[in-house]
């Protein structure tokens, strides 16, 4: 988020996974096709958990721009499967 203004912009759900790296791949990969992205991690790191139900991190995008992030993430999900 990157100005003032980032404060009123709705965000919506783009993505989930159970491991912070990955979403940090989809963060990056959204950036760097111009969609702004951010990661909420709710990894348990008193427990040191960094898998599973308990390291759940999501992604979030511009309600504006959620379509087209959602066909980048095809994109990128069918590139991973190749």
């Amino acid at each position: 988020m990157n100005s003032s203004d980032d404060r009123h912009t709705p965000w919506a759900l783009l993505y989930t996974t159970s491991t912070l790296w990955e979403a940090e791949v989809v963060r990056g990969y959204l950036e760097s096709r111009g969609v702004e992205a951010v990661v909420l991690s709710q990894v348990d790191t008193m427990r040191a958990l960094t898998v599973g139900a308990l390291a759940i991190a999501k992604v979030y995008v511009p309600a504006s721009a959620l379509v087209r992030a959602e066909r980048l993430l095809a994109e990128y999900q069918r590139e991973r499967a190749r």
